[in-house]
């Protein structure tokens, strides 16, 4: 099978850096790497065209910024996968090098994955050099222990051994997906028509993974199986908690009325967004794909070249 993995970023190009220096380290790797860019301002992303990024099958599909809009943008991108299975994770995390062979032997038909990340403190994370994400240093107990000492706890999840698939059973959650760390084939998340874009900040990845089981797609949850370490950053600016309050609430009546797909969503979200000048996304790609396309495949018909600065981000 073709895997294409999902990496949404904004404002973060550092971050995204480690994150791909952490793709590139991977014991499989991806056919497709399209990012999710829900408006950043460009500067700082022009590494993506140079070694070793240069060498990587990147796409990316960007939008202006109008606050948190990351779902449409998680769409748009799930529409330009080629894969037939798909794997997401942060701009802001680092995954372990058998990440991605870890979603593959684990995958199963009608089933999603997930699991947390490991949360990085800043002051250790900001010493990090590519040599020490590319030999996956940065997952050794013994390093992180002499900048986090607190890094002890986490040495189960780092090195869980024989026990892992055990540990796996003991920490089993019910229904939990992890927008940050989580993978599925391509035609359940296409069956439930992709992320429901009225959401904001809070439980919008979790709402996927109700109305996935809604539909018949079981959950596995793998916390020390799919291994990922998160920069940890304050969320001021786009965390209201009202509207985090408001979305449990409707989360909470998902598992109720039995709800699967939303109407606007996957199928329809790069016509939406081509038809507002506004907002009309842009998709670059130095990459020609060979496999067999998803029906649900877009194709722009134009190339947009230049890229308006981002605006401030507001609350969703």
């Amino acid at each position: 099978m073709s895997v294409s993995v999902v990496i949404s970023t904004y404002n973060n190009p550092s971050a995204l850096r480690m994150c791909l220096l952490g793709i590139m380290s991977q014991t499989v790797s991806p056919d497709q790497i399209v990012i999710a860019d829900d408006g950043s301002n460009q500067a700082g992303y022009g590494f993506l065209s140079e070694a070793p990024f240069s060498s990587l099958p990147i796409e990316k599909v960007w939008h202006r910024d109008h606050g948190w809009q990351k779902n449409l943008i998680l769409n748009i991108a799930i529409r330009h996968c080629h894969g037939d299975y798909l794997i997401f994770c942060d701009g802001d995390t680092i995954p372990r090098s058998d990440f991605i062979e870890s979603h593959l032997r684990h995958s199963r038909r009608k089933t999603f994955l997930s699991a947390s990340a490991l949360d990085v403190p800043q002051h250790v994370y900001k010493n990090f050099t590519d040599a020490h994400i590319t030999d996956n240093l940065i997952f050794e107990p013994s390093f992180l222990d002499r900048e986090w000492p607190e890094s002890n706890k986490h040495l189960l999840r780092l090195q869980p051994g024989r026990l892992e698939k055990t540990l796996n059973l003991i920490t089993w959650r019910y229904c939990v997906l992890r927008g940050a760390n989580f993978s599925l084939w391509r035609d359940d998340i296409e069956s439930v028509n992709g992320f429901d874009e009225s959401y904001g900040y809070g439980s919008e990845d979790r709402e996927l993974g109700v109305r996935l089981r809604n539909i018949g797609v079981s959950s596995r949850w793998l916390k020390f199986s799919l291994i990922q370490l998160h920069l940890s950053h304050s969320k001021t600016g786009y965390r209201d908690p009202h509207v985090v309050r408001m979305q449990r609430w409707k989360l909470r009546k998902l598992f109720l009325t039995r709800k699967t797909r939303v109407a606007a969503g996957l199928a329809t979200a790069c016509e939406r967004s081509s038809a507002m000048p506004e907002s009309q996304y842009v998709h670059t790609s130095e990459k020609t794909m060979t496999h067999a396309s998803s029906i649900l495949q877009f194709v722009p018909t134009q190339q947009h070249n230049n890229q308006p600065a981002s605006r401030k981000r507001h609350a969703a």
